[in-house]
Order: structure tokens, then C-alpha cells, then sequence
């Protein structure tokens, strides 16, 4: 009997718990755990969701970090397109000076020097030469000067040549055009050299000692032209 009575408790205080386990579900499903607010589903969801402000982000890149990152990248710059430069276009010209000279006989040449005739031009017939004592042609004019006198040139010309010559010593040979030529000889001090061009009138030297061919003669200018290489009496042109 005794078994029975505790069984029959038993079995209430069970279906007791089950009741109360029972309103205790529906109560919260139906929205309340004590305040009644209504705020502890809310409470549930925001613990269980983070806060924006509590979620980490990923800070983007500083600015310089940016720019230093852009300035290391070396940029690519444009290469000019080559062009080609316009071709010259050159005329072509007689580049022989000596041929675009002209020698005008009409106006003859000017004295290289003042002075007086030592020896007169002779291609014909021969003449005296005291320092030689003998009888020779004379292709030139021998005109008397004093020692560094300054000699002119005679007309415009090229300098063709400057030689040395037991005879006449520094000889200085200038082309004048139309296949003229005039050597001046017994110089010393020329300012020019071979391939100079020349004005009438222009310093080329100056009268050196004679040379032991005209020691006896005395100081002079050995002066001397030439067409086509033929010796032509200087007294003819000079003005």
C-alpha cells in the first residue's frame, strides 16, 4: 500500500515539473523571461550580432603610403620619333680661287716699291752683272731699296708659291689671273703663306740683304712677271 502511495507522488510531482516545464516554454516563446519588455530577444540578437563599430575593418592604405608606392613606379615616358633632317642641297662652284681672278692689263700694277731701276728688264739681248762680272739676259727688274723696306703686293692675287733661291733668295710667287704671275725676290719677313689670297697694296715682306749674286748692285727688290710662264717686261704694266 505503502509502495502505491509513493508511486501515485511520484507520478503528480512528475506531471507537475512537465506542467510548469511546459509554461515555462510557452512563456518565452511567447515573449518574456521576467520584465515583460519584450527586450530580451532583442538583448539575445544584439550580443550575438557585433556591433559596426566592433567589427574590424581593414584600414585602407595612407595616402603616402599610396604616393611613395606611385613614385617608385617609374613611368613611361614617350620617345621623340627621330626625323630626318632635310638633306643640304650644295651648289657646286669652281673652288680654285686662282682660276676666278681676273688681271686687267689695261690697269696695269701697281710699284711694289719706290725706288730706282738698278738693272733693266733684257730677254733679248744680254746685259752687265757687276757682282758676276759677266753678260747675261735679265727676265726682271732689279729696283733699288733700302734693307726692311716694305713691299706691296702689285694686284690682287693668290700666293702660289714661296721658294728659296741662291739667285734671289726668299721669292715669293703670287698668281694674278688670266695665266699672269709676279715673283718678288730678295725678302725677308713675309707675312703670307702658300694658297693666302692677296689685295693690291697689301704688306707681303720686306727687302732683305742681296743675295751674292747682286752684292755689288746693292740693295733691291727683285721683281719679275710672267705670262704662261714667259717673262714679260714689268716696265710695260706698271703704273
Amino acid at each position: 500500500m505503502f509502495y502505491k502511495e509513493k508511486g501515485f507522488y511520484i507520478s503528480l510531482a512528475c506531471g507537475i515539473v512537465a506542467v510548469i516545464a511546459l509554461a515555462v516554454i510557452c512563456y518565452s516563446l511567447m515573449g518574456g523571461t521576467g520584465d515583460g519588455d519584450g527586450d530580451g530577444d532583442v538583448d539575445m540578437v544584439t550580443e550575438a550580432t557585433a556591433s559596426p563599430s566592433e567589427v574590424p575593418t581593414k584600414e585602407p592604405a595612407s595616402t603616402a603610403t599610396v604616393s611613395q608606392a606611385v613614385e617608385k613606379k617609374p613611368k613611361k615616358t614617350a620617345k621623340p620619333k627621330a626625323t630626318k633632317e632635310p638633306e643640304e642641297k650644295t651648289v657646286e662652284t669652281d673652288a680654285n680661287p686662282i682660276n676666278n681672278l681676273h688681271f686687267d692689263q689695261e690697269m696695269g700694277l701697281l710699284w711694289p716699291i719706290k725706288g730706282d731701276i738698278l738693272m733693266e728688264y733684257s730677254a733679248d739681248q744680254v746685259v752687265y752683272f757687276k757682282t758676276l762680272a759677266q753678260y747675261r739676259t735679265n727676265p726682271a727688274i732689279l729696283i733699288a731699296a733700302k734693307e726692311g723696306q716694305e713691299v706691296k703686293a702689285s694686284a690682287d692675287g693668290v700666293v702660289s708659291d714661296i721658294i728659296s733661291s741662291e739667285e734671289t733668295g726668299r721669292t715669293l710667287v703670287v698668281d694674278i689671273g688670266n695665266d699672269f704671275s709676279v715673283s718678288y725676290g730678295q725678302l725677308m719677313g713675309i707675312t703670307v703663306q702658300k694658297g693666302d689670297t692677296v689685295t693690291e697694296g697689301q704688306v707681303i715682306g720686306k727687302v732683305a740683304k742681296p743675295t751674292s749674286y747682286y752684292s755689288e748692285e746693292g740693295t733691291n727688290l727683285y721683281f719679275q712677271v710672267k705670262e704662261k710662264d714667259a717673262a714679260v717686261n714689268p716696265m710695260l704694266l706698271l703704273r
